[in-house]
């Protein structure tokens, strides 16, 4: 009797068991929450979609540096605030202030040089000139004299061709010389000639244009912000090369002070529907999607080539966009610049 019952009752106890232990351990079916619950726009008339990047008041200013050279200090930190006019980096000042020295030099030569010259003559020059001129007048009488009794005695075959040669040369060469040192004398008298000051100004003013343009080139080495803003990115560093021209990466990035603003991507295909003032709103992506309440600023007047994706498997790649720029108004959350949102507007 007990193996004929007790072997299905222990199948049955076993049997019990295993379904008791199958129902505790398995898990029970519920329904949670998306962890990205689709965005309910307010906004449902033929509603526009498009991608929106957060920006700064104004279009992003991209900092070069209009000279190459190596940066000895940055001035400025990511998220620092500036006003117009602060430097933001140094460059290597090291050659041009040599050339600055040199500059001033050529500069105060060029002004001493003026400066002789409206003084005009020496007054001790004077005297030295007179007597240069009495002394020529007295050997032009002596070499004359000779010459004049020389040609006397020329018929009379009294002095050798060479002797008569040589007392003629004479005459002519003191002649010369008398004239030349009455032409001194005249030329001192007369004081400096006005061309010759207006040279001398013109070199002066040659220096001192040549030293602003060094002064120019060492103000330049100092890179200073254009604007008051926020410094977005600073990607620069003393030690580091900075080379003159457009930069992939920029060296500084800056955006200037104000409302909030979101750039709007709209395909082409929906771009007739755009209207200007049209009502928007943006949602934050990520798991709370809180609206962001926007306001018209304008449409861009052209359609470019789309640069700015949001990764999803349908989007297409070879399409043209038109921006849409709007301005935050209420903004529940913090947002920062760079960031993208879910846009939606009236169309």
């Amino acid at each position: 009797m007990l193996i004929r019952f007790g072997t299905p009752l222990l199948a049955a106890l076993a049997m019990g068991f295993g379904i008791a232990t199958l129902t505790h351990l398995t898990p029970k079916e519920q329904l949670t929450p998306a962890p990205n619950p689709p965005t309910s726009s307010t906004i449902s008339e033929s509603t526009i979609s498009g991608l929106g990047e957060v920006q700064m008041a104004g279009e992003p200013i991209a900092i070069a540096t209009p000279l190459s050279g190596i940066v000895t200090r940055v001035h400025v930190v990511t998220g620092q605030s500036v006003r117009a006019g602060d430097p933001l980096f140094t460059l290597d000042d090291r050659a041009l202030t040599g050339e600055l020295n040199f500059r001033k030099a050529t500069l105060a030569t060029a002004q001493a040089k003026l400066g002789k010259l409206e003084a005009g003559t020496r007054p001790e020059d004077f005297p030295s000139s007179r007597a240069k001129v009495e002394a020529m007048t007295a050997l032009f009488k002596r070499s004359e004299d000779a010459w004049n009794r020389a040609k006397l005695l020329i018929d009379k075959r009294a002095l050798s061709e060479e002797e008569q040669n040589a007392r003629r040369y004479l005459y002519e060469q003191s002649a010369a010389e008398l004239s030349q040192a009455k032409a001194d004398l005249a030329k001192l008298e007369a004081g400096t000639w006005k061309h010759d000051l207006e040279i001398a100004q013109r070199e002066v003013e040659a220096a001192a244009a040549s030293l602003a343009m060094i002064q120019i080139d060492l103000d330049r080495l100092v890179i200073r912000a254009p604007v008051d803003g926020l410094v977005l990115h600073a990607d620069v560093r003393p030690g580091e090369f900075a080379e003159a021209g457009n930069r992939d990466k920029p060296l500084i990035q800056l955006g200037q002070h104000g409302p909030l603003r979101v750039r709007v991507q709209i395909d082409e295909e929906d771009a007739i529907r755009v209207k200007a003032n049209s009502k928007a709103e943006a949602f934050v992506r990520g798991r709370d999607r809180t609206a962001v309440k926007l306001q018209f600023v304008r449409i861009d007047p052209r359609i470019v080539p789309k640069s700015s994706l949001t990764g999803g498997t349908t989007e297409r790649v070879d399409t043209r966009v038109l921006f849409v720029v709007y301005e935050v108004v209420e903004n529940p959350t913090r947002i920062y610049a760079g960031q993208k949102l879910d846009v939606f507007m009236e169309g």
